[in-house]
């Protein structure tokens, strides 16, 4: 019994100690209890910039006696750059349903991030503790804490193309060019897509054209593992029926219309044709056309595609393409002197002269008679509001970018960019090809919108084209996934890229970031087999001899390096990659001899 009572006295003296240390005296008890017990990880360390934002995660452990809903506890995160100059980037609270217990400890794990910027590259990242009185709002603050300093630049050490270029021109004086229309559709449908941006749109503007004759082609296409048989012909059909009935009902001219039909019938012909076209290694393009020239039914041949490397790429990347209808339509007009068209496109664009005399390829071409792009702009714009046809808004687009590129004022920079993407995205929507999604991918990836750029070139490799194309855009596709730290699916884009310096380059990076480095050192060997005593190369082998400690490979590298490009040597003595290496002997010879 009197264990008992002396066991409920000891208990009831333990509530009153952590009553009276929870009492007034309790803030800076608690904020340097905190201070001592709580335990705090940041990964990467050192922190680094990926694309435009410096991501990391931070972890933080604290005793469960600071979960307290009177004295709740909180950790400000910020970043410190500078003078004075400090970013505020995220509160961790210590309350119920805002931690997990790890090690028996309440901890919270958050990935924060913080746009980058060259002046925090030799910031802090801080974080200072506050425990608060809930009935009061008296707060009481810690120490500040530095638990990370300076930003790695390496993962922005991409090499990528974005080339934008205007359309060539559709306009010839001396022969009438076909335009071509391409259609979608979704996998066995035949149905006309009606949405905002389609192609339709396009197409009901030359029912409207005042010409006196229009000669159109209708093809109809499909994939093989499509299973109606029929399918091709019944969209070839659906457009011709789409058009006629236009005709009948708008057309007030009495042009004279001739539109013929026709289906691809040899599929195992078409495919091979795009997978000719295709990023495919030459081994798996080889290995679908010894399937496709065997023979064989369709069905046989389908099947026999399942069980090889490429069909991934061919579901992926082909088989969309081939669900297709296009329209090529020929016109005949009379044709303009480039003086005559530039005055008369120059006029139509103030408003003076009436936007007839001028045809929507002439307006177009005569823009083209300018090299000021304050007057290829104009002039575009015109040629947009008049015509609302694809090429106008894609080299519109175009301007824009251009313009942007040499704005050195970043706000007027990214208005001009979200114009250029604007207008290629109409002309997207307009002629889904992949060039145009290219230069809709490139125009995003250059005002950082990583997720659109990341679509758009997904969206062109599904479009098809030219080999020369589709490796441009694997390679600038892989650039991207490395700056959002996707590198497998970077390696994965790469391996279609061909062999570029360019893509050795950006597979050496992937390579060094995965920490692997006797592969990174082989890649960026091959990059100099393209350009024979690069600096970039020579000193991304000299940061990859700083991870491994390979001395011999770093001094070796950094030496070519400056000798080749003299300003590496400031970037040298401030890059984190070589941080233990600062004040050495060996290093400091490395840069001056």
């Amino acid at each position: 019994m009197p264990f008992y009572y002396d066991s409920i006295k000891q208990s009831t003296l333990y509530v009153l100690i952590i009553s009276f240390l929870l009492s007034s005296c309790s803030l800076p008890y608690l904020i340097k209890y905190a201070e001592k017990k709580q335990e705090v990880r940041v990964q990467p360390m050192p922190l680094a910039a990926s694309g435009d934002e410096v991501t990391f995660e931070i972890a933080v452990s604290v005793p469960q006696r600071l979960v307290n809903k009177n004295y709740p506890y909180k950790l400000d995160v910020y970043f410190e750059y500078g003078e004075n100059k400090r970013e505020n980037i995220g509160t961790l609270n210590f309350q119920f349903g805002e931690f997990l217990y790890e090690n028996k400890k309440p901890t919270i794990s958050k990935t924060l991030a913080f746009p980058y910027d060259p002046a925090k590259k030799e910031g802090r990242l801080m974080v200072q503790g506050r425990v608060l009185n809930a009935k009061t709002n008296e707060a009481q603050f810690g120490k500040t804490t530095q638990i990370a300093s300076g930003i790695s630049t390496t993962p922005l050490s991409v090499v990528k193309n974005n080339q934008v270029l205007y359309i060539p021109n559709a306009y010839h004086p001396d022969k009438d060019t076909a335009e071509v229309l391409e259609f979608f559709f979704e996998e066995n449908q035949y149905r006309l897509r009606d949405y905002i941006g389609s192609n339709l749109r396009i197409l009901d503007q030359y029912v409207l054209d005042n010409v006196e004759e229009q000669q159109l082609k209708v093809f109809g296409s499909q994939s093989p593992e499509e299973a109606d048989a029929d399918l091709a012909a019944r969209r070839a059909a659906e457009l011709q029926a789409y058009y006629l009935g236009k005709v009948e009902m708008l057309d007030y001219v009495g042009k004279e219309v001739s539109l013929t039909i026709q289906h691809e019938e040899d599929y195992a012909e078409q495919l091979a044709d795009k997978v000719k076209q295709s990023a495919l290694p030459k081994k798996q393009v080889a290995e679908v056309l010894a399937i496709l020239q065997k023979g064989g039914t369709m069905a046989a041949q389908t099947e026999a595609l399942k069980q090889t490397e490429a069909y991934s790429y061919l579901q992926k990347y082909i088989y969309p393409s081939l669900r297709s209808a296009r329209v090529e339509i020929n016109y005949k007009r009379s044709r303009k002197p480039d003086y005559q068209l530039y005055l008369l496109a120059k006029k139509i664009a103030d408003g003076t002269v009436d936007p007839t005399q001028l045809s929507a390829d002439e307006l177009l071409y005569a823009a083209t008679l300018t090299p000021l792009l304050k007057e290829k702009r104009k002039l575009y714009e015109a040629s947009v509001k008049l015509t609302d046809k694809w090429p106008a808004y894609f080299n519109l687009g175009v301007v824009y970018l251009q313009m942007a590129l040499k704005e050195y004022r970043v706000s007027v920079k990214h208005k001009l960019l979200d114009q250029a993407i604007q207008h290629l995205s109409y002309a997207g929507y307009r002629n889904p090809t992949a060039s145009v999604h290219y230069s809709l991918a490139s125009a995003c990836h250059v005002r950082g919108n990583k997720p659109k750029a990341l679509e758009a070139y997904n969206y062109a490799i599904r479009m098809g084209g030219p080999d020369t194309l589709l490796t441009r855009i694997f390679a600038d596709k892989a650039a991207l996934e490395i700056e959002m730290g996707l590198y497998d699916e970077a390696i994965a884009s790469l391996r279609y890229a061909g062999d570029s310096y360019q893509t050795q380059m950006n597979m050496g990076l992937s390579y060094l970031l995965k920490d692997n480095y006797e592969g990174a050192e082989g890649y960026y060997k091959q990059a100099l087999e393209h350009k024979p005593y690069d600096a970039l190369a020579h000193y991304f082998l000299a940061v990859v001899g700083a991870r491994s400690k390979n001395e011999q490979m770093l001094t070796t590298n950094l030496r070519q390096a400056v000798r080749s490009k003299q300003s590496l040597i400031k970037e040298a003595v401030e890059d984190l990659e070589f941080r233990e290496y600062h004040g050495t002997r060996l290093f400091q010879d490395a840069l001056l001899r």
